[in-house]
Parts: structure tokens; C-alpha cells; sequence
């Protein structure tokens, strides 16, 4: 009788061990890190060009975020855009990024956050190290917009 509750034990376990490796199988349709590094490797080239309207296109009508030159949270496009106007204006020619981690959450939507050092050499003395996450989700029109982006200077240490 031992042997038989063990063994029914053994399969219960492979049974579970199976089914817990079956849901970490990734989704069908779901993006792979390679696939989203490669649109954010697009968002940055945008955002490399000092265009306005090239890094405002970057954005969902609906974005969220937080910018590094300013304290407040911007929630409406206008608000935003203007923040990428004087992003654009600041002529950020050189970006060397530090670090970058990739998380797919589902088909529609990805974080990636980094961390850059930026200088223009239209103001020398504005170089700083900023730290970005950005969230990419997948727009009706198969495009893959920034809708929520975070981004602070780092501490200095």
C-alpha cells in the first residue's frame, strides 16, 4: 500500500511539474524580446534624430509620463508634446546606453528600461544620466506606441 500512495504521489507530482512548464510556455502571438528590442531600438533612433515631429510620433495619443526636465506628471498630450519640443530643441547628439532589460508582459504590451548617458553639444555642460522606462503597447493599427514613460536623473554616487 506504501509503494502505491508513493507511486500515485510521484505522478500527481509530474502532473503538476507538467502543467506548471505548460503555463510558462509563452502565449501564442506573444512578442519575443529580440521582436521588442527592435522597436524600442526604433524609438531610440527617433528619439536620436532631435525632430520633433519624429519623437512626438514615438508616443500614443493617450501617453502618461513623467520627464526628467520637469517635476510633474504630464497626463494629456499637449503637455507632453511640448516636452518633446524642448527635448528636440536641446539637441541631444550623443547617447551611450549603459543598460537596457526587456520584459514582454503579454502580446500587446512590453517594458523597457535603460540607462543612458546623454550629452548635446549645443550645452556641454547639460550632460547628465538619465534612467527610462518606457511601456510599449500594441496599437489597434499594429503599431507599438509609447503610452506610459518614466524618466529621472539619476543620482549622482
Amino acid at each position: 500500500m506504501g509503494k502505491r500512495i508513493y507511486l500515485v504521489a510521484l505522478v500527481v507530482a509530474a502532473a503538476g511539474t507538467g502543467a506548471c512548464q505548460q503555463a510558462a510556455a509563452p502565449a501564442a502571438g506573444k512578442l519575443s524580446e529580440a521582436e521588442a528590442g527592435k522597436i524600442d531600438d526604433a524609438a531610440e533612433a527617433a528619439w536620436a534624430t532631435a525632430d520633433a515631429a519624429k519623437i512626438k510620433a514615438v508616443y500614443g495619443p493617450d501617453i502618461v509620463g513623467f520627464d526628467g526636465s520637469t517635476p510633474g506628471l504630464a497626463h494629456d498630450r499637449a503637455a507632453w508634446d511640448k516636452l518633446q519640443d524642448a527635448y528636440a530643441a536641446a539637441k541631444i547628439d550623443h547617447v551611450v546606453q549603459k543598460d537596457r532589460v526587456i520584459q514582454v508582459l503579454d502580446a500587446d504590451t512590453f517594458v523597457v528600461s535603460g540607462v543612458f548617458d546623454v550629452t548635446s553639444s549645443a550645452a556641454p555642460t547639460a550632460a547628465v544620466t538619465l534612467r527610462c522606462t518606457d511601456v510599449f503597447h500594441k496599437a489597434a493599427d499594429g503599431s507599438w506606441p509609447v503610452v506610459n514613460e518614466h524618466c529621472s536623473n539619476s543620482p549622482k554616487g
